[in-house]
């Protein structure tokens, strides 16, 4: 490791971070976890994925060969014009607010994605990874939300402070998968529906079909809640339209029966961030050719990345790295920059 990146309080703080995660268990972990009948992804105890977890070696491994790029202390974003209340029927429009916190506005709806807006990703302010950068949307200019999809629930992705001033304001139905339900409401969050993977609920009134897919990835709050929940990504459809949030997820054989349950997507938004090293990440988290694969294989008529440029929780990359990957990716596939977008925090498109 380089001594004077040791010597970074910033540095310092997410190796806290990580250690944290590792060691002890946040004041929100999971101390129970899911109680139901085993299947091919839960041994009755703790969900699974063949050959994706990691030994306690692998992670002592990994952050011993952690060689970190420098990221700016601070990043000012150009101002972005707030998001519409609504867009009309048949009209969908897509929102990069920060990390995987996106505004999918479909037919009169709008949906938020695992919404963070606090300034720490972590168990605690001082122990959590800081953010480099505001949200694209500012709290106050963020529509009434519908619809929250929770991925999973790492820290970074379910943030209790943001989902309860949500839940005060809008009301809104939240998504979740197996377990976290039980912990929100442990938190006096309600109106949680849980699912399991290739599960498909209805959502009222929008009549919108919500499916909870399989993802390569994990979940914990602390190491005593590991696994203890299911993690996955969510398939929209809408009619004849869908739309494929994938959240935290490595490229796994899933892909391929998405591919036969789904004819093609409208949208796929697909994460690009955070995935060095490779040996140990390719099972958590894409890297931009995977994303692009990802976006060929489902036949995906526009994607969208995220998950990249928020918190520095583990910069083996540059904070522009995805950028440069992703377009060296479209282009070994003979693809353009129009067909996969990577817009400004805060930036909105419509999606023809």
């Amino acid at each position: 490791m380089n001594i004077q990146l040791i010597l970074n309080y910033r540095f310092m703080k997410t190796i806290i971070y990580l250690l944290g995660l590792i060691f002890m268990i946040g004041l929100n972990a999971c101390s129970s976890g899911y109680k139901g009948p085993v299947s091919d992804h839960f041994d009755g105890n703790r969900f699974f994925v063949e050959g994706t977890d990691h030994s306690f070696g692998d992670m002592v491994k990994w952050l011993w060969e952690m060689e970190t790029v420098e990221w700016p202390e601070w990043i000012e974003d150009p101002e972005q014009p707030p998001p519409p209340e609504v867009v009309a029927n048949g009209s969908l429009r897509i929102t990069y607010v920060n990390h995987a916190t996106l505004l999918i506005q479909l037919d009169g709806f709008n949906i938020l994605t695992d919404p963070i807006w606090s300034k720490t990703a972590g168990p605690f302010s001082w122990a959590g990874v800081d953010r480099i950068r505001r949200p694209g949307v500012a709290f106050e200019d963020l529509p009434k939300i519908d619809l929250i999809l929770i991925s999973h629930d790492h820290y970074d992705h379910l943030d209790l402070p943001t989902l309860r001033k949500l839940v005060i304001r809008d009301k809104p139905r939240i998504v979740a998968g197996l377990g976290i339900g039980s912990f929100l409401n442990d938190k006096d969050i309600h109106n949680v529906n849980e699912l399991d993977w290739w599960q498909t609920q209805v959502d009222r009134p929008s009549g919108m079909k919500i499916t909870f897919v399989p993802a390569l990835h994990n979940s914990g709050r602390g190491p005593f809640s590991s696994n203890k929940t299911l993690w996955g990504g969510y398939v929209i459809s809408n009619g004849n339209d869908n739309i494929y949030f994938a959240g935290d997820t490595g490229y796994g054989e899933f892909i391929e029966r998405m591919a036969d349950r789904f004819p093609s997507f409208r949208l796929t938004i697909l994460p690009i961030g955070s995935y060095e090293k490779r040996w140990f990440m390719k099972n958590q988290h894409m890297n931009p050719e995977d994303a692009v694969k990802t976006h060929l294989a489902l036949k995906s008529r526009q994607s969208v990345g995220m998950h990249y440029g928020t918190f520095a929780e583990h910069p083996e990359q540059s904070v522009t790295a995805h950028e440069e990957d992703l377009k060296s990716a479209l282009e070994k596939y003979n693809l353009t920059q129009s067909d996969f977008w990577v817009l400004g925090f805060g930036e909105g498109r419509m999606v023809d």
